[in-house]
């Protein structure tokens, strides 16, 4: 029998058998069902269970759990009452030894597997210090129509439901504290809010639980939405005569100091080892409010900076990594395609004293192409800090022009990141290290950063 014929034997609703020997990059446990991978979330390995199939392919099939039949001795309580309905975790069900042993175990068959490295160089993950309460942003999810209650919390699983949500395991409290800031003034406004997402950030580290609940019950969900600052086009009257509020530009929501829930303006600031940084409210910034600084320094200690050197930070961000490195080179050029985080970047390092930066807002591979490759600028040291995606073409050959003596990779997508490095690895580079950091706790994310070094002739 070949293989689309087995695979045919398999419907969707239909209830089959499954033991659960692995878990998968991307979270989900792993069985076989008449010889066919079977994918079911939330599942632990020695999990044997009755899995309703939702999807059918040519050569796998996934599943949801129907019934545990019996439990792995891995599993553990979840914390959240939440788990398995909200999309934000993936493992609250495994113990943080596990879930950082399962991590590991995907970085280093995503580069056996896909970047083709028969002894990929993967160190031990890095375990956040705090596998709970870690997060410094959080995006909520407020919705509410005429005569139903208000709603604020987080996207399900797969879906564009808003899960009720009255915490968050994951965030930081002061965040939590911010949630029920919400979820009272949503409940109060007699405004309608279609369902719109609001980001939230923590100021700098953790400010904690000493923010009372009762500091946040003002009306300052009402007020935003009745607010005088809101261009024509936010606001119209529906037939009822009650306002209808677009959420999707106000700026995000922060829980300060003073204990009060404010709006934050186009910039938060972040601390990371005493600097400052000015980040766009709506932008990207690392979310780990307790391992951050380790991620910096291992980016820092893998450049090997010796103060003669040239570096591109590509995909710079607000300069997180330009920060670090401009005291110990040369010259540092930062590409970032987004100009707000440009702007931020070159303040932060202005603010800071280092004047030997320049930005350059931009595609990175299209910038790498003109402004250095091109001009035959060559690099000592490159960074790269790619979306999920993992970089184009374009970029990789323009690496491969430059060729710079290293490069740090820093990727929250082995898959992708394995890939890359493959490229670079058949253009005279040897993957030296490997080192993974657990940035995300409970869920299937993980940060790796790799160091590729030219090989020499």
């Amino acid at each position: 029998m070949n293989i689309t014929e087995k695979v045919s034997l398999l419907r969707e609703g239909m209830i089959i058998p499954v033991v659960i020997n692995d878990i998968a990059f991307g979270g989900e446990g792993v069985g076989r069902y008449q010889n066919q991978a079977i994918f079911v979330p939330y599942t632990a390995p020695e999990d044997e269970v009755l899995a309703k199939v939702t999807e059918v392919k040519k050569r796998h099939a996934h599943g949801i759990i129907h019934e545990l039949v019996k439990y792995s001795p891995l599993r553990i309580a979840p914390r959240c009452s939440h788990f398995t309905q909200c999309g934000g975790c993936d493992y609250q069900h495994l113990s943080y030894p596990d879930q950082l042993a399962i991590k590991k175990t995907q970085v280093v068959e995503a580069f056996r597997r896909i970047g083709c490295f028969p002894d990929p160089p993967v160190a031990d993950v890095i375990a956040s210090p705090r596998p709970f309460k870690y997060r410094g942003k959080a995006d909520f999810w407020i919705g509410k129509r005429d005569g139903q209650d208000g709603v604020a919390g987080f996207l399900r699983s797969k879906s564009r439901d808003i899960v009720d949500a009255g915490r968050c395991e994951i965030i930081a409290e002061s965040l939590n504290q911010a949630l029920q800031g919400l979820h009272e003034q949503v409940r109060e406004s007699p405004v309608t809010v279609s369902r719109r997402q609001v980001t939230a950030w923590s100021w700098g580290r953790e400010i904690g639980a000493d923010i009372p609940a009762a500091a946040l019950n003002y009306p300052v969900l009402e007020e935003a939405l009745r607010s005088r600052s809101l261009t024509p086009d936010l606001s119209h009257a529906t037939a009822d005569g009650v306002a209808f509020i677009d959420l999707l530009d106000l700026w995000p929501v922060h829980a300060d100091t003073a204990g009060d829930l404010v709006f934050c303006g186009a910039v938060v600031h972040r601390i990371v080892k005493g600097r400052t940084f000015l980040v766009p409210a709506q932008g990207f910034f690392q979310a780990n409010l307790y391992l951050l600084e380790q991620l910096v320094d291992a980016v820092v200690a893998m450049c090997a900076l010796t103060g003669r050197e040239s570096v591109l930070d590509a995909y710079c961000g607000s300069g997180l990594f330009s920060m670090f490195l401009a005291p110990a080179a040369r010259r540092i050029f930062g590409i970032e395609l987004w100009g707000k985080a440009i702007t931020c970047a070159r303040e932060n390092l202005e603010r800071a004293g280092h004047d030997n930066a320049d930005f350059i807002i931009g595609d990175a591979g299209e910038v790498m192409q003109s402004q250095f490759v091109a001009r035959r600028q060559f690099l000592d040291v490159l960074v790269l800090d790619p979306p999920r995606t993992g970089c184009p073409n374009k970029v990789l050959t323009s690496v491969n022009r430059l060729r710079p003596k290293r490069i740090v990779y820093v990727s929250c997508n082995p898959a992708t990141q394995a890939r890359d490095c493959r490229f670079l690895a058949n253009h005279g580079y040897t993957l030296h290290d490997l080192q993974a950091f657990d940035m995300f706790p409970q869920t299937s994310h993980i940060e790796v950063v790799a160091l590729l070094l030219l090989q020499e002739k």
